[in-house]
């Protein structure tokens, strides 16, 4: 075994123990705990919702914003504590560099500048949080603190459906909204939860599993009862083919005969669902075509049409009745807060420039991660491409993509700042 081999097997498990640093304290480890849980969307929107605080679609909720300028004024801080290690990260990970680079220039050219502007400073606040985040923490040590905060939401948005239902059920009542603002939301967090919880089976100690096992217990309870299709196919869709990535471990014979079989077998899937989709969508009670997306879907291709190559700029075209997004709203019978697609919602609003950039790095960080599963021996080693996995199905039906105040891309950062400490370090360990 040579000495990259050993080298990329020790760091998935502990993610950096070469650092000169401490383990985060339990006051940091709480700050972190609490971001993360705000970032999940829970509660707090919720709340406001309920009180009927009036939020301008312009100028948005100044409560929020508040609290995330104290967040990211206090993740700066810690963040220059290592700011070399964390200069490092970023210097190297020039896609993702780039991309939010895009997302500040399009203040020129952008519809509405000044919400750009705004909303792109809380954009490089939550990308420097994931730094954050990937500079200090561990695999397993994130991974066990995501794994509480979500299994605290997973608690609380039962509880509230059972003891406050005016709550924790939607106004249609056609699914559970838990904690959170939307069924979708809660679908699209749950089933992160589950793809988490499964990394956290593997912990030693009966009581550790059964803990596990009952929270993942109550997950799926919560992502059935949100009756979120989205939610649904995304955890399905990772879980299922997370145990093949483990065919890059195999000889290389036995692989590519693995391989083929699996390739067929998941094509004659993907045929048969693409000739059945309509009667499978209409069995579980649910309009074929996808709540309206498809309507929705085709309206936001005529909006990028005439921005095509740079957008309407960062976050500048869903503004209700007061911006772009009129155009749509008067097309369509509902009122989309985003395109319901991440790909979609990056055309609205950073163009084919912004398309490529994000592919670009996500290509580059899968490859990373594929190469990494052949390399490790731990469970942890199948984290990356699992949650890159997580993102790509999530952004089909949902926009999470390059979203401010987001869980889903500070974790997105977090996997391409490891994956690119990993790359450079075997580089080192190559060159040694």
């Amino acid at each position: 075994m040579n000495i990259l081999t050993v080298h990329a097997q020790t760091l998935p498990r502990v993610a950096a123990r070469a650092r000169t640093s401490t383990h985060p304290g339990v006051l940091e480890r709480g700050f972190a705990a609490v971001v993360l849980f705000l970032s999940a969307g829970g509660l707090l929107p919720l709340f406001r919702l309920e009180g009927g605080v009036a939020v301008d679609e312009l100028e948005g909720d100044p409560v929020l914003q508040i609290t995330w300028m104290v967040i990211y004024g206090i993740a700066l801080v810690l963040l220059a504590v290592r700011a070399k290690a964390a200069l490092q990260l970023v210097g190297r990970e020039r896609w993702l560099i780039l991309l939010c680079s895009l997302a500040a220039m399009s203040v020129v050219w952008s519809v509405a500048p000044g919400i750009t502007l705004r909303r792109t400073a809380a954009l490089f606040g939550t990308t420097a949080f994931g730094v954050y985040l990937a500079s200090r923490y561990t695999v397993a040590e994130l991974l066990r603190l995501v794994c509480w905060v979500l299994g605290t939401a997973a608690v609380l948005s039962v509880a509230v459906v059972f003891f406050a239902p005016a709550y924790g059920i939607g106004i249609d009542e056609t699914g559970w909204r838990g904690i959170f603002e939307h069924k979708n939301t809660l679908g699209r967090t749950m089933a992160l939860a589950a793809l988490v919880l499964v990394f956290q089976l593997r912990r030693r100690g009966l009581v550790n599993r059964l803990a596990t096992v009952t929270i993942l217990a109550l997950v799926c309870v919560a992502l059935f009862g949100s009756r979120s299709v989205g939610g649904l196919l995304t955890a399905l869709a990772v879980l299922i083919t997370m145990p093949l990535w483990l065919i890059f471990r195999l000889r290389r014979i036995l692989m590519v005969a693995v391989a083929m079989f699996v390739l067929i077998t998941l094509g004659g899937v993907a045929i048969w669902l693409s000739t059945a989709s309509e009667a499978i969508v209409t069995a579980v009670g649910r309009d074929p075509s996808f709540t309206g997306r498809t309507a929705l879907w085709l309206q936001v291709l005529d909006a990028i049409a005439p921005r095509v190559w740079l957008g309407h700029g960062y976050s500048a075209y869903w503004l209700g009745w007061e911006g772009e997004s009129a155009t749509i709203w008067r097309a369509i019978t509902w009122r989309p807060p985003h395109a319901h697609n991440g790909f979609l919602d990056l055309g609205l609003e950073l163009g084919v420039a912004g398309i490529a950039l994000f592919i670009v790095g996500l290509v580059r960080a899968a490859w990373r991660a594929t190469v990494l599963v052949g390399r490790t021996e731990t469970g942890y080693g199948l984290w990356p491409i699992a949650y890159l996995l997580f993102i790509v199905t999530a952004n089909l039906a949902e926009s999470a993509i390059m979203v401010r105040n987001s869980m889903t891309w500070m974790l997105y950062v977090v996997v391409c700042m490891w994956l690119v400490r990993l790359h450079g370090d075997s580089k080192r360990a190559m060159a040694a």
